[in-house]
């Protein structure tokens, strides 16, 4: 699939025009004859503009580069401004979050001229496209837009993908917020915790089916793409649309509440799908999601999800976020509880048993599974 890229020169650049979605940043000059307020030319500052914080940030970033062996600026984040600002921040916390994702891509481009120019093409196209769909209330009515957004929500589930954009609006807040590399990782890393290695190669990898594509060429490529057997599967039984009909996707609209995909007039398919209610953490949940382990699922979001679908109704938990919260509390509140050592894929787990309900919990204090006996 990525033999058939075109590189472009400015990722970032060519990201916005796949979206059509203007700038959110940049330099300007004002003429005071005229009052006219002018955007410089992509590449061109204005001098003394930036931060020492953002400078040093820079700087760290740089030496990052140099030291996983890929000097300079590898990810192409300083294309359009000479430090790490505005949605440069959101993509390098996003390449920091998934690191291991990024280094099977490089593996899988190595036979192609420039491979880190084309890891650099899918990270912008990603980080573009999740600034895009986290803004508040956002409407997805671009063609190639909503054509990838059904077809992620195809594959990850309507619920993980939901959890992603809250997660995501999470990681643009503490990046902004961030001041040293080491803050920019620590927000990046919270967030791949949330994500886990599947989610992050889905995303992946139709970032890179949808670079230098339209929304119908992006909806012929969906059914040849892999595991696009079980994301058929998925699509029809989470929210009601034919994955070979993705293309027909008009509009999909994320709120704090629902997503909702409107097909074309005539379509098979319309469907408009809950998600907080009971099947994603809410937002201020988010931080104790990592009180919760993975255990044998590909994320603790995930895990969370699998177990509330099991347990939850048994610990009288009407939502994924109060069955947390209620194991969170049994958690602190396990004093005289009965002891057994569990095996299963997570090593040194203890279940904690009292007043008829069951906590295991891993080495470093996570929460593996919650329930009743």
């Amino acid at each position: 699939m990525a033999r058939d890229v075109r590189l472009p020169a400015r990722p970032q650049e060519a990201a916005r025009r796949l979206f059509e979605v203007e700038a959110r940043s940049g330099s300007y000059t004002y003429e005071p004859p005229s009052r006219r307020i002018t955007p410089l030319e992509p590449g061109e500052h204005l001098e003394g503009q930036s931060t020492m914080a953002e400078v040093e940030l820079t700087r760290d970033y740089l030496r990052w580069c140099e030291r996983t062996g890929r000097p300079g600026d590898c990810l192409r984040l300083l294309t359009e401004s000479p430090t790490l600002n505005g949605d440069g921040r959101f993509a390098l916390a996003l390449a920091l979050a998934k690191g291991a994702v990024l280094d099977e891509m490089l593996e899988a481009f190595k036979d192609m001229a420039d491979p880190h120019a084309m890891v650099a093409a899918v990270l912008w196209t990603w980080t573009t496209y999740m600034v895009l769909v986290s803004l508040p209330d956002v409407t997805v009515s671009k063609g190639l837009a909503a054509v990838m957004t059904a077809t992620i929500i195809s594959y990850v589930g309507v619920e993980t993908f939901w959890g992603l954009v809250v997660g995501f609006k999470r990681l643009m807040d503490e990046a902004d917020r961030a001041t040293t590399f080491n803050g920019l990782r620590a927000a990046g890393e919270r967030y791949g915790k949330l994500m886990g290695r599947n989610a992050a190669r889905a995303f992946a990898m139709l970032a890179m089916a949808a670079m230098g594509n339209t929304a119908p060429g992006l909806a012929a490529k969906v059914p040849k793409l892999p595991g696009s057997m079980q994301a058929a599967v998925q699509a029809e039984t989470q929210v009601g649309i034919r994955l070979a009909a993705v293309g027909e996707v008009e509009t999909v609209a994320v709120s704090a509440e629902t997503v909702t995909i409107a097909l074309a007039p005539g379509a098979v398919a319309m469907t408009s799908s809950r998600t907080s209610g009971d099947g994603a953490p809410k937002k201020d949940d988010l931080p104790e999601l990592e009180r919760w382990h993975e255990g044998s699922y590909d994320s603790p979001l995930d895990s969370l999800q699998k177990h509330f679908a099991k347990h939850g109704a048994e610990v009288g938990a009407k939502d994924v976020s109060q069955y947390l919260r209620k194991a969170r509390g049994f958690a602190q509140n396990i004093k005289g509880a009965q002891k057994f050592p569990i095996e299963g894929a997570t090593e040194g787990v203890i279940r904690y048993v009292k007043s008829g309900k069951y906590i295991d919990l891993a080495p470093d204090g996570r929460i593996v599974s919650f329930g009743a006996r």
